[in-house]
């Protein structure tokens, strides 16, 4: 690659790398494995376009940023003073010291910054000609939202490199699920690097005995991990798939009550596993979650449920919070679904969580799915997973919060609030507040 009308810079980038720099664009994204040259390409470029800025007489920063960065030893400085030093032309163009790398004009410059600590400063730079995001995969969609808006000169660009990890990540989902239209993405791996050296291809080898391999295609293919580290019900899932519990279909007995259990969030996700109880199987059947909708929300989707599916509803479970009262109402939670025509109430006790994920893994050969109805259930349940404590290279004791927390709790209190009820006979006819049948004789578990 030649800069042009300056025949004196000739940078040679991965193919793959070359064609996100051709032509235009508001987002140039690289995503992918170890070994891709992602970084070390995003690096030489933003000293190219530093030095193209400064020729044209522009004059403003590159901001490098990655969500944690608490020095210039965490940041891209390295990659960059590297990327400029072992270019005979580009050294001539650039002063370096210590702290800081800008052009000799010292019309741009370069710019380090973390956005989980920084980001209201960030907002009030001015002139970034580029800011471009390095293990970008933790960045939260609030970081996004503000950054963006904050590079907005004329022509100024974002560029992403990441090694994803999560398929529900903000990063994944702006720039991979659904990019914008002006951006150029593309996915480079080791395999499309001819430069990859050969120490890390040792180290790849290595990796391939050791790694199981969902982990060897994360770190080495840029893939998505389906099951998280220290994912509680990894084996679990894999046995039920092995052993055909988890199915494309499974047949709905009309003649048995369904089971909700319900993780009801506060300006948060509220899920609902749907599930029959058939002497010793679990029949998960159908899977429901939606965010900062009201409760008579889900009691509609439970009518729906039963119109379209045939559903009749025995026991509700809920989470012990669900006793609480709120402040605007005075009333529980499960005082507002009972006037909205859903439960009457019956208290089980409250389990501590890992007594409760201990539980749920021993009913696991009972468990079968039907995955055409509850894959978002699935995704949630391999992805659900212990905190992992970086200073102490382990795990907590307590599963990390995050987008899975709420299925899987939900799941959770299906199998430790459920006991087998033979007062339930048949059919509603009460009505609530909602003005719609849901059950008589129904029970409420609280777990």
């Amino acid at each position: 690659m030649t800069t042009e009308n300056d025949a004196a810079l000739n940078i040679e980038i991965p193919a793959k790398m070359a064609a996100i720099f051709d032509g235009p664009a508001r987002y140039r994204v690289a995503y992918g494995g170890r070994g891709s040259g992602k970084t070390r390409t995003f690096a030489k470029m933003a000293a190219v376009m530093a030095y193209n800025f400064a020729r044209e007489g522009k004059v403003g920063q590159i901001l490098c940023a990655r969500e944690h960065l608490n020095s210039l030893d965490e940041s891209s400085f390295t990659e960059i003073k590297s990327a400029i030093e072992e270019d005979p032309f580009l050294r001539t163009q650039f002063e370096m010291g210590a702290k800081f790398i800008r052009t000799t004009c010292r019309s741009v410059e370069f710019t380090f910054a973390g956005l989980r600590t920084n980001l209201e400063s960030i907002k009030s730079k001015a002139r970034i000609l580029i800011c471009w995001i390095d293990e970008a995969e933790s960045v939260s969609d609030m970081a996004w939202r503000t950054l963006l808006p904050t590079v907005r000169e004329e022509e100024s660009e974002v560029w992403v490199s990441f090694n994803p990890l999560d398929p529900e990540s903000s990063t994944y989902q702006r720039f991979v699920d659904s990019p914008p239209s002006n951006a150029k993405v593309c996915k480079i791996n080791h395999s499309d690097n001819k430069w990859f050296p050969e120490v890390l291809r040792q180290e790849m080898e290595n990796d391939r005995i050791r790694l199981r391999p969902e982990i060897f295609n994360h770190v080495w293919a840029g893939d998505c991990l389906d099951f998280q580290e220290g994912a509680y019900y990894r084996d679990c899932i894999l046995t039920a798939q092995k052993d055909g519990r988890i199915r494309d279909h499974i047949d709905f007995d009309r003649s048995i009550p369904v089971v909700t259990a319900w993780d009801l969030g506060i300006n948060d996700s509220t899920s609902i596993v749907f599930a029959q109880f058939v002497g010793s199987e679990i029949r998960v059947i159908d899977f429901y979650e939606n965010s900062q909708m009201a409760l008579d929300h889900y009691v509609q989707v439970l009518q729906e449920k039963a119109k379209t599916e045939g559903y009749v509803y025995g026991t509700t479970i809920l989470p012990h919070d669900a006793k609480v009262r709120e402040l605007g109402t005075g009333k529980s939670r499960i005082e507002i679904l009972q006037n909205l025509g859903v439960m009457d109430g019956i208290v089980a006790p409250k389990l501590r969580v890992d007594d409760g994920i201990a539980a749920t893994r021993m009913a696991f050969d009972r468990l079968y799915f039907d995955e055409s109805k509850t894959k978002r259930l699935l995704k949630c349940l391999r992805h659900y997973h212990a905190e992992w404590m970086e200073h102490s290279r382990t795990f907590k004791p307590k599963p990390q919060h995050d987008w899975s927390s709420h299925a899987a709790d939900a799941f959770r209190y299906l199998i430790t609030g459920y006991t087998d009820l033979t007062s339930w006979s048949g059919p509603a006819m009460s009505h609530g507040n909602s003005g719609s049948s849901i059950r008589r004789n129904s029970h409420l578990y609280v777990a």
